[in-house]
């Protein structure tokens, strides 16, 4: 692939999308400039608007034409500027993967997205994007990355053999049913909020109703207001959660893990769907999230944690490896992918003199917003009673869920805030350890415990708190590495 190569000429109506979408709020402006729906036309905006939509139009061919990317030197060259060339060479070594994504002007063409994906790779995105290439030509590329970091001495221009295609088999690790995800989205986090909502609404609707009389007076005329008003917010509510489940439906379609070689792959999408490479060396470590919703029915995700880059940002890419399972059949799954970690163990809990302190984190700001809430808004205001009620049952379910366990190399933490949080870290991947402890836990032989992990651009973190003094001390020790390794 020593001869540069263009993307697919759909490139330009994708790049003419994304500068429209770019543009939407002065072209939404220049609209209303021009008369909006009145129908009376204006030839400045009008020009103005013409102008814009023209320039973006030809700048997306441009950008197009100038693009081009080509694999020489063991590196991947890529040129591209629309009023300055730039140049951007990515040594092979450095990448990490490839991603693929197929949009709705991919898939007719048989199209897909590539964002190459390094160890540098920081929040504001993939280290380059190639915006529309054949699948065939995708695929490779990706082969011939993974055949130059075996044998870095293998030209650029080999041809894949059947045979060595052949030993890169795909085996299928884990496989999400329509059912599971429609499950998923309805116990999502959102599901609690329009419950709650609606609970409420019903609570208020038969003091608010003025039965017989409610053209009488302007009270109740004040009552259908704020009923009418209820009722507006619910139907958002309702509306909202909906399109949340049907949004989860169309992201999480089609979800397929598999295991190639030495990397993970993970599949899913409707509309869009999107293929991400995960190489197990980098992954740093495993969370298991447990909402109030789902852990009652015994289900949970699993997140892994990964050194690679912008594949972390934002909740739409972080790498669910199993968004939705039987918390039982976790060990099974990881097993297969990571064998040297241990997902059931033992959990130690903090001591009991911990329990008050547990509660007091959780409701202490609850329980001082009650007195002038109530009295502001008496009596409608005494609920808040229930929601400070609530914060200490948290803080109390907090102190049951939380816990360590050390098992040879492996540190396992939980903790919960509102979702109950599982790490679970080898030694040599934790990038710190720290002790806090205050004046007042001190005296009482308390502190807390947080473990820093690679994750992305930047980290994720592990606590636990209101442990003994003693047990964080010896979590410490074992961080430290060996002084005479150190030597050595």
């Amino acid at each position: 692939m020593f001869e540069p190569k263009r993307l697919h000429p759909i490139s330009a109506v994708i790049n003419f999308v994304k500068g429209l979408k770019d543009a939407l709020f002065p072209l939404v402006a220049l609209f209303f400039l021009n008369g909006g729906f009145s129908g009376e036309i204006e030839w400045i905006p009008l020009t103005v608007t013409s102008a814009i939509l023209l320039f973006i139009l030809v700048g997306g061919i441009v950008r197009w034409l100038r693009f081009t990317y080509r694999m020489e030197e063991g590196e991947l060259r890529i040129e591209y500027g629309l009023f300055i060339r730039k140049k951007r060479y990515i040594p092979i070594e450095r990448i990490q993967s490839l991603d693929f994504s197929e949009g709705i002007f991919h898939r007719p063409f048989q199209l897909v997205k590539v964002s190459v994906e390094t160890a540098g790779s920081g929040n504001d995105g993939a280290e380059a994007e190639l915006t529309a290439i054949h699948k065939q030509e995708a695929e490779e590329l990706e082969e011939m990355i993974a055949q130059y970091k075996q044998d870095p001495s293998i030209s650029e221009g080999d041809e894949v053999t059947e045979q060595e295609t052949a030993e890169s088999v795909s085996t299928p690790l884990y496989e999400m049913r329509m059912k599971e995800i429609i499950l998923m989205a309805i116990t999502s986090g959102g599901a609690g909020v329009v419950l709650s909502g609606v609970g409420v609404f019903f609570s208020q609707v038969m003091d608010a109703l003025p039965l017989g009389a409610i053209y009488q007076e302007i009270v109740d005329w004040i009552q259908i207001g704020v009923l009418i008003v209820a009722f507006t917010a619910i139907l958002v509510l309702a509306i909202a959660y909906v399109i949340s489940i049907v949004l989860t439906l169309f992201r999480y379609a089609n979800f397929r893990v598999m295991i190639q070689d030495d990397d993970l792959i993970i599949t899913r999408g409707w509309l869009e769907k999107k293929q991400t490479t995960i190489p197990i060396n980098r992954i740093q470590g495993l969370r298991i999230d447990e909402n109030i919703i789902r852990q009652p029915l015994g289900y949970a995700s699993v997140t892994i944690i990964s050194a690679g880059g912008a594949i972390m940002q934002g909740d739409e890419n972080q790498l669910r490896l199993l968004p939705f399972i039987k918390k039982a059949e976790i060990n099974a799954v990881m097993q297969r992918i990571l064998e040297d970690y241990t997902i059931d163990v033992e959990f130690s809990r903090p001591p009991r003199r911990a329990l008050p302190r547990y509660i007091v984190r959780q409701s202490w700001l609850f329980w001082i917003a009650v007195i002038p809430v109530s009295i502001y808004f008496f009596p409608l205001g005494l609920l808040s009673i229930l929601v400070a009620l609530g914060a200490t049952a948290l803080g109390w379910l907090a102190y049951y869920d939380a816990g360590w366990n050390l098992t040879g190399k492996q540190l396992t933490l939980r903790s919960r805030s509102i979702l109950k949080q599982t790490f679970i870290m080898k030694r040599h991947r934790i990038q710190s350890a720290y002790k806090k402890q205050t004046i007042l836990q001190k005296r009482i032989e308390l502190s807390h415990i947080q473990v820093a992990l690679k994750s992305g651009a930047g980290g994720q973190f592990a606590e636990c708190n209101y442990l003994r003094e003693d047990t964080v001390d010896q979590l410490m020790d074992w961080y430290q590495p060996d002084p005479k390794k150190v030597t050595e």
